[in-house]
């Protein structure tokens, strides 16, 4: 029993090192660097951690980040745990589903968006009237929510824009987090539409048989869908509204 269980412990930390040692190309490994030090203004402690993520790929969840990804490729762990590195720094905010809809107001509140003012900032101001406590929104008042998100969205970006900042999101496969990176124009224009990881899934309860990392444009559509979880949006209601 004795000699089983130390064979047991043989071979998973045998696993664990080979998984760890899985090289990243040059290539990536660059792009990860390149990443970090945008992200963070060159942040000497960000930099450090990243390049010894980079060098020694994570093998597990407090340094992945991220549950059940212990397997996956080690570009992909490495990426997450520098995704973690920079959200624990501050370089990258993340809004949990249950609490987006104090999104705009902790932008305010760190400096980060100028809303100048404008009631739009607070998704709750889309209702018109008061909310009956008992039944929650009416039809109305949720068709009334619908129409106004065009113009909340454009007015995030608006008080953005008066702090200098343009901003971006990380679109990732797995997670119940929205994470957003307040960037200057120049680096949005640099990183904007940039995929940071393609490979392949290695999560049984992901739909999908590819995982891509990238930096994009506002994820509104994701922003929808974590209010449509933490405000209990009626199906009825629920669909993406237009807010182009």
């Amino acid at each position: 029993m004795i000699r089983r269980a130390i064979w047991a412990a043989l071979l998973l930390v045998s696993s664990a090192l080979a998984v760890g040692a899985e090289p990243i190309p040059e290539k990536q490994a660059q792009l990860f660097a390149d990443f970090a030090r945008d992200v963070s203004g060159n942040d000497p402690q960000v930099m450090a951690t990243a390049r010894d993520l980079i060098e020694t790929p994570p093998t597990t969840l407090e340094t992945i980040g991220y549950y059940g990804l212990e397997d996956a490729p080690a570009a992909e762990r490495t990426l997450r745990g520098i995704i973690s590195l920079l959200n624990a720094r501050g370089h990258i905010l993340g809004f949990e589903d249950k609490y987006i809809n104090e999104m705009p107001l902790v932008l305010e509140q760190q400096g980060l968006a100028d809303f100048a003012g404008d009631p739009q900032r607070d998704v709750m101001a889309l209702f018109p009237g008061e909310i009956d406590s008992e039944t929650g929104p009416s039809d109305t008042q949720w068709r009334a929510f619908r129409k106004g998100f065009g113009g909340h969205v454009r007015a995030i970006e608006a008080a953005m824009a008066r702090k200098g900042h343009v901003l971006l999101s990380l679109d990732l496969p797995l997670g119940d987090t929205l994470h957003l990176w307040c960037a200057s124009p120049a680096m949005a224009e640099k990183w904007r539409g940039q995929v940071l990881y393609f490979g392949r899934n290695t999560l049984d309860r992901r739909y999908f048989s590819t995982v891509t990392v990238a930096v994009t444009d506002p994820a509104w559509e994701d922003y929808w869908g974590f209010l449509t979880y933490a405000l209990f949006i009626p199906e009825r209601h629920s669909d993406l509204p237009d807010y182009e």
